[in-house]
């Protein structure tokens, strides 16, 4: 399988075991997660079909952001450890010195090879015996573990990545002002609304491929389609984005250089570029700041990160291909 990366707390085991999964292959998450949860209350009707619209909480836990990143708690046999809320992670990954902390044996039957800015790692898997998150468990035999660094000076210490293979299998409620993050039952009813009373604004055009979820951009009149990664620190347009503008390098030889780390052992070059106008929906950026990376980096046309999440509260659901966001206290 391929693992592909962009770049004191509490909670406690409620006994909660959420049981049936294959965490490996996010259809039948998605399919399988549905018979977990009993159909209850009233739920809306399309013609002849029922279709449950209750919106129902299977886990919450507390959110802090350090150095632009989502950070939550998770108990991994009985031990805690903190981790990256990251979409454009396919899995759930533990860094190797985190692995090696919890004491965790290596599965040598399972091999992760992790492609990302860095390049390319490969790793043997952990096991483990549980995954407690907001005092739910949920049951994974093992998890990636990929040999990167998540502690520095700028107040990051983080000990891995809670990927796509259990997030994108829920509606989510990222509250980022109010430092929580809510798993919901995914729910393909139209008529649902994020469950909050902050105005908020529907993103239109979302998509999906694979297990990612995709949202329509323009960049200084260019149409694109970007990957909504919440493990991206910055938001990121590739090489290609830039040459359907119509841009060449000397567009860029007066902007910083700053150097991207990813799950591999290289780093990347890239430019902080200023452009006019960054149009997701009805949300604008005037001007617009966004690292530029050279090649087609892997990622198709952008990525947007915590940049476009910073400070807003954000309702995402992949199952239903919705993004709300909240309109921010300040532009």
């Amino acid at each position: 399988m391929t693992l592909r990366f962009d770049a004191g707390i509490w909670g406690w085991d409620s006994g909660l075991d959420i049981r049936g999964w294959d965490l490996w292959m996010m259809r039948h998450v998605r399919l399988l997660f549905r018979l977990l949860v009993p159909l209850v209350l009233a739920a809306c009707t399309s013609g002849a079909d029922i279709i449950d619209c209750n919106l129902r909480v299977v886990a919450q836990m507390p959110m802090q952001v350090q150095d632009h990143l989502l950070i939550v708690p998770a108990g991994i046999n009985g031990q805690w450890a903190k981790l990256v809320v990251d979409t454009g992670a396919e899995r759930t990954t533990l860094s190797s010195k985190a692995a090696e902390r919890l004491g965790l044996a290596r599965d040598e039957r399972f091999t992760t090879r992790s492609l990302g800015v860095g390049g390319i790692t490969t790793s043997k898997d952990a096991k483990i015996d549980r995954l407690v998150l907001g005092g739910v468990r949920f049951p994974l035999q093992r998890l990636a573990v990929g040999d990167f660094n998540l502690q520095n000076s700028r107040g990051l210490d983080a000990d891995g990545l809670l990927g796509a293979d259990i997030l994108l299998a829920f509606d989510l409620d990222i509250d980022v002002p109010g430092g929580t993050l809510t798993l919901y039952h995914a729910t393909v009813c139209p008529a649902v609304k994020p469950p909050w009373p902050t105005p908020a604004v529907e993103i239109p055009g979302i998509s999906a491929r694979k297990d990612r979820l995709l949202i329509p951009f323009t960049l200084d009149g260019t149409a694109g389609t970007a990957i909504l990664d919440t493990g991206a620190q910055v938001n990121l347009v590739s090489g290609g984005m830039i040459r359907r503008m119509g841009l060449s390098e000397q567009a860029f030889d007066g902007d910083p250089r700053v150097m991207q780390h990813g799950v591999g052992p290289n780093q990347v070059m890239a430019r902080l570029h200023r452009f006019n106008l960054l149009q997701i929906g009805p949300v604008a950026y005037q001007p617009s700041y966004m690292m530029v990376m050279p090649g087609d980096a892997g990622f198709g046309d952008a990525l947007l990160g915590e940049q476009f999440l910073a400070g807003r509260r954000v309702w995402l659901s992949f199952k239903s291909r919705q993004v709300y966001v909240s309109q921010p206290d300040t532009p």
